[in-house]
C-alpha cells in the first residue's frame, strides 16, 4: 500500500524576466528582453510504496525573448538564461539513493552536480554558473540543452564526496534539437567523462567552506587545419567560503574562486579565473537582501587568437555588480550592472557596459 501518496508528488516552478540594455560599447546599443519558465516535477518512489530511495525528476523549460550577446559581442555570455525561444524537455532522469551514494540515469544537466559554486550562482554572467573552460571548449550537457548521462557519487566520509559522470559527447544544438527530444549516441560524438572530489568543512555542524577539484575528458576527435587531435582534457578548482561569523549561516560575507585550465592547445579557452563576494543582510531593515561583486577572466589560446586576421584577442574580462531585493519569499528584484573588457566574439569591439533588471517569481 502506498505510503503518503499525496506527498509523493512535488511540483515547483519559477518565472524569470530580464529587461536589459547595452548602454555603451559592444557591437551596438539597444535593448533585450529575456524570459525563462522553469517547471519541475518530482516523484518520490518510496512514498508511493514501491521501493526505498528512488526518485524521478522531470524539468520542463521555456525560453523566449531576444539575445543580449548580439548587442554586447561578448564571449562569456553576460546572461545565464540566454537561449533560443523554445519549449524543451530539459531534464528527465531517475535517481537512486544507496547507503553511501547515489546513482542517476537519464537526460541530465551536468552543471547540477559538477563544477558548481554556490556563492557564484548568485550572479548573472554565465561564467559564474558554468566556467567557460568547460562550457566553451567542448560540447557539454548544460543549459539550455541537456543530453543523456549517468552519474555515480560516493560519500567517502560525511565531508568528502567523489562524483563521476559520463555524458553524451554531443547533445546537439538549439537548431537541430530545439525541444531536447532527440537522442543520438554514436562513436563519432564520443563521450564526456568528468570526475570531481568535493570536501565540505563545517564548524559546530554549520557550513564553513567547500572545496572541489575536477578533471574532465572529452573523447571526441577534433580536426584543426587537417590535423586530428584525439580528445580534449581539462581540470578545475572551485572554492566557496563563509568569511564572517557562523551564528547565522545564511547571512554575512561569502567568497568564491573558480580556476580552470584546458590541456588541448586547440580549445578556444586556455584558462579561466573567476572570483567574487556576496553579503546577505547588508541593511538591518532588509536582512534577506543580498549584494555582490564578481570578476570573470577568460584567457584565449594561441589557436583561437590566430583565427582573427585583424588584431589579437588575448582575453576577456567581465566585472559584475548585483543586488537582490527580496520582497517576499517567492518574489525578488535584482538590478545588475556588467562591464565587459575586450568583448571577444570579434576583434576591435569597444568595452561594453550593460544594465539589467531581473524579476523572478517562484512557487
Amino acid at each position: 500500500m502506498a505510503q503518503n501518496p499525496r506527498e509523493a508528488f512535488l511540483f515547483e516552478g519559477a518565472y524569470t524576466i530580464d529587461l536589459a540594455s547595452n548602454i555603451k560599447g559592444g557591437t551596438k546599443q539597444g535593448y533585450a528582453y529575456l524570459g525563462n519558465i522553469d517547471l519541475n516535477f518530482i516523484i518520490d518512489i518510496e512514498k508511493l510504496g514501491l521501493w526505498e530511495g528512488g526518485q524521478f525528476f522531470v524539468y520542463l523549460l521555456n525560453n523566449h525573448g531576444n539575445a543580449l550577446s548580439t548587442l554586447m559581442g561578448d564571449f562569456q555570455v553576460a546572461n545565464n538564461v540566454e537561449a533560443n525561444s523554445n519549449s524543451r524537455l530539459y531534464e528527465f532522469w531517475y535517481q537512486h539513493h544507496f547507503k553511501n551514494g547515489t546513482l542517476t540515469l537519464g537526460q541530465h544537466n551536468l552543471n547540477s552536480v559538477f563544477a558548481i559554486t554556490e556563492t557564484g550562482g548568485f550572479f548573472i554572467n554565465s561564467s559564474f554558473g558554468i566556467q567557460p573552460d568547460l562550457s566553451s571548449n567542448v560540447p557539454i550537457s548544460i543549459f539550455p540543452l541537456a543530453g543523456l548521462g549517468g552519474i555515480l557519487s560516493f560519500n567517502i566520509t560525511p565531508k568528502i564526496i567523489f562524483s563521476n559522470g559520463i555524458y553524451d559527447g554531443n547533445p546537439g544544438t538549439e537548431e537541430n534539437n530545439p525541444n531536447s527530444l532527440k537522442w543520438s549516441l554514436n562513436q563519432t560524438d564520443g563521450a564526456l567523462l568528468i570526475h570531481e572530489l568535493s570536501y565540505e568543512k563545517k564548524t559546530d555542524s554549520l557550513w564553513r567552506a567547500t572545496y572541489k577539484i575536477g578533471f574532465w575528458n572529452h573523447t571526441q576527435n577534433q580536426i584543426y587545419d587537417q590535423v586530428t587531435k584525439k580528445g580534449s582534457q581539462g581540470f578545475y578548482f572551485i572554492g566557496d567560503k563563509k568569511l564572517t561569523s557562523l551564528t547565522e549561516p545564511e547571512k554575512g560575507l561569502k567568497g568564491f574562486t573558480q580556476i580552470g585550465f584546458s590541456l588541448n592547445e586547440f580549445n578556444p579557452v586556455k584558462s579561466y579565473l573567476g572570483t567574487g563576494f556576496t553579503y546577505k543582510g547588508v541593511f538591518t531593515n532588509r536582512e534577506n537582501d543580498t549584494g555582490g561583486i564578481a570578476v570573470a577572466h577568460t584567457r584565449f589560446s594561441n589557436y583561437y587568437q590566430s583565427l582573427f586576421t585583424s588584431g589579437r584577442l588575448k582575453s576577456e574580462t567581465a566585472i559584475e555588480l548585483s543586488y537582490e531585493f527580496v520582497f517576499s519569499n517567492p518574489i525578488a528584484l535584482k538590478p545588475n550592472i556588467q562591464y565587459i573588457i575586450h568583448p571577444a566574439s570579434n576583434t576591435n569591439i569597444p568595452n561594453a557596459l550593460m544594465a539589467l533588471v531581473r524579476m523572478s517569481y517562484s512557487w
